[in-house]
């Protein structure tokens, strides 16, 4: 295309989208000096009488402007450029990079400050780091195609495309939620062709397959089910689009970093691990070697990364340090690995040399500060993409009158450190202590602290833990141990020594109580023969496990249980799958027949409701409707069923937990927010 065609297409398209004041408007409706005046002012000066030096000055009047709007300061800004470049003033460059640089959010007028910087010659050089994508609606387990056209993620229970030129959406997969079977997907990733997509789903037999589905929703068909592989992540594609990388979870079997053929399904395994899982695993660009991050030993909180050569002749250590490592992505030109590191205290994004699968030189921080990432991908251009979780989760700790419903205080928060990260309390058996999780480290899957805060004084202490990921903490009943659900499953964990030992091998966060004597647990169990999901019994000192209650698919157990403090009722919600409702159920905790206490569809109960200490209620929380965050505290009767509101609001309320004295309530408040975000110009020059 020829410059001056260049630039007929430019001022057609500037005509099209300066928002020029209207004619009719009278002298008393547009104020001399209100912001759009000052735009049509300084348009007649440039376009009118050619005056760009004034055209200039008025549009930096107007950038100055107190509270000025978004979209009339980049259109000052983009035409301060084209004044500039008129006058053949360099500062044109400057003037079209901030407007790319800071005003990403205004389409228009970025595109055509990136054409007129490639008109210059030059290119968009400066680096950014911009949010593309914020709400309640939010998914960050997928990936940008490689186009940057589309971003995968999870509409529940659905696989969905955003476009994100547009911010529309459209679903790949369309699973009803109110029909039969408990079904979803989890992880996906886009084919390097961006014309497939690979994803992990959780089926109607109750365990994860590899499925792959076109773009445009054409020709889905399940590419790998076993039911010994419990859980799977498809992780990357082969460069060629032949295979799709994954990492296979085989419960006490270990794990595989494995190669699923997309032709026939057939499994090629690369590695396999007796314990742990790798985090995350990526091909190379020219499909010869795969990065992945694993822990630097048995439950530690710390990953290194590795380099695994695909056709299995050798393996590197790239990146060992006592900081927790964790694989990114490789750069587009190979040359790279980029991965995130704490090393400096907080979580950023680094990377290092590589050549010939082997580390060259130290590794350079990128970007510092990322917070609670999900790494998601590279497009071809060299933008990075990953996901960040804003939630904001705190322990509170009310006090309430149970009798007549009142709120005798309001809730608190139970400790100020690490505000907006605190989660899960659970109340020691005499009510002296409060035991609840916080961060160790930035991240979605990072390590969790395991916090103490005395009753009395106030004082938080930290107790010493073995283990990676826990999800949630209870106190035995002598207060000596601990029973956490973690990576390595169901665990107990010494309070003194911080060692542990597996009680039992289940799915990362299942939940589970301990008897009254601290003799027993009961949690959830998959039964494979049944197909049922169970709730069990087991006895510490035989290993005696004892099913005390089962459902079947469509329905599925919600939350966790709950044991009277009398240690002889169980409590537990049901979610009915086919009809819709929650049922909150009551039964023996020696076994018998469940006794069905509430059922209802909308607004929802939400979490596992708790026994107040003298075993005649329970409390749940309530959702104010659908799709709202806001959430109510309710007494129920165990007898009758009887329900009534208490004088208690919070955003999000969940995990409860009810104090000895019958009057205290802690529980975790806070609304749980996403966003995806993008770094842009940030790799090395070609040369």
């Amino acid at each position: 295309m020829t410059r001056s065609r260049i630039s007929l297409t430019l001022a057609l398209a500037l005509v099209l989208s300066v928002a020029v004041v209207p004619r009719e408007r009278t002298a008393a409706q547009q104020k001399p000096g209100a912001p759009e005046a000052l735009l049509g002012s300084a348009l007649h000066q440039e376009e009118a009488e050619g005056n760009l030096e004034a055209a200039i000055a008025i549009y930096k009047k107007l950038i100055s402007e107190k509270g000025v709007d978004r979209a009339l300061a980049a259109k000052a800004h983009l035409h301060i450029g084209l004044c500039y470049e008129k006058l053949g003033n360099a500062e044109a460059r400057k003037a079209y990079e901030r407007v790319v640089r800071e005003f990403a959010d205004q389409p228009e007028e970025a595109k055509l400050a990136r054409a007129r910087l490639a008109a210059l010659g030059g290119r968009d050089s400066a680096m950014r780091v911009r949010r593309i994508w914020a709400g309640p609606d939010v998914n960050i387990y997928g990936a940008p195609s490689r186009d940057g056209a589309y971003l995968t993620f999870m509409d529940w229970p659905d696989l969905a495309l955003r476009d994100l030129a547009t911010g529309q959406k459209r679903r790949l997969t369309n699973k009803d939620p109110r029909s039969p079977g408990f079904e979803f997907v989890l992880f996906s990733v886009p084919s390097p062709d961006s014309k497939l997509v690979a994803y992990a789903w959780w089926n109607k037999d109750n365990f994860f397959d590899l499925r792959i589905v076109g773009l445009d929703g054409s020709n889905p068909r399940v590419l790998y089910a076993n039911p010994g592989v419990e859980y799977l992540v498809p992780n990357d594609w082969s460069p060629d689009g032949k295979n799709i990388l994954a990492v296979f979870h085989r419960g006490d079997k270990g794990s595989q970093i494995s190669l699923v053929s997309v032709l026939d399904g057939s499994v090629r395994v690369l590695k396999s691990f007796s314990g742990e899982a790798p985090q995350r695993a990526r091909f190379s660009p020219d499909g010869r070697n795969i990065a992945y991050d694993f822990p630097q030993r048995t439950g530690s909180k710390e990953h290194d990364i590795f380099v695994l050569a695909v056709d299995g002749d050798h393996e590197t250590p790239v990146v060992q340090h006592p900081a927790n490592d964790v694989v990114f992505d490789w750069t587009p030109d190979g040359k790279r690995l980029l991965f995130g590191s704490d090393r400096s205290g907080t979580m950023g994004a680094w990377w290092i040399q590589i050549a010939d699968g082997k580390p060259e030189g130290t590794p350079e921080l990128v970007k510092p500060d990322l917070g609670q990432f999900t790494p998601m991908g590279f497009t071809r251009n060299g933008s990075y993409y990953y996901g960040v979780e804003t939630a904001i989760s705190d322990v509170y700790i009310a006090e309430l009158d149970l009798a007549t419903g009142k709120l005798l205080a309001k809730p608190s928060l139970a400790t100020l450190r690490n505000m907006g990260s605190n989660d899960r309390p659970d109340w020691s058996a005499d009510g002296r202590q409060l035991l609840y999780l916080s961060p160790a480290s930035s991240g979605v899957w990072s390590p969790r602290t395991i916090c103490v805060r005395d009753t009395g004084n106030g004082e938080v202490r930290e107790l010493a833990s073995k283990l990676n990921r826990v999800a949630w903490v209870r106190w035995s009943p002598d207060g000596r141990s601990l029973l956490v659900s973690a990576e390595a499953g169901l665990c107990r964990i010494d309070v003194q020594t911080g060692d542990f030992e597996q009680v039992v091998q289940t799915a990362f966060g299942w939940t589970a109580v301990w008897s009254r004597d601290g003799k027993a647990i009961f949690y959830h169990q998959w039964d494979p023969t049944t197909r049922k999901a169970c709730i069990v019994v087991r006895d510490f000192a035989t290993g005696q496990v004892k099913v005390l209650h089962s459902v079947a698919a469509p329905s599925a157990y919600y939350g966790g249980l709950a044991l009277s403090r009398d240690g002889q009722q169980l409590a537990f919600i049901v979610n009915d799958l086919e009809s819709g409702p929650r049922v909150l159920n009551v039964m023996p905790a020696s076994g018998g027949t469940a006794r069905e206490l509430l059922r209802e569809g909308r607004p929802l109960m939400q979490h596992p409701a708790v026994w107040t200490p003298d075993g005649l209620s329970l409390l749940f929380v309530r959702q104010h409707g659908p799709g709202d965050s806001k959430t109510d505290l309710w007494l129920i009767s165990a007898r009758d069923g009887e329900a009534r509101k208490l004088d208690l609001t919070a955003e999000g309320m969940r995990d409860l937990c009810m104090h000895p004295d019958g009057r205290h309530v802690a529980f975790t408040a806070g609304p749980s927010r996403s966003e995806v975000w993008v770094m842009e110009n940030f790799l090395p020059a070609t040369k």
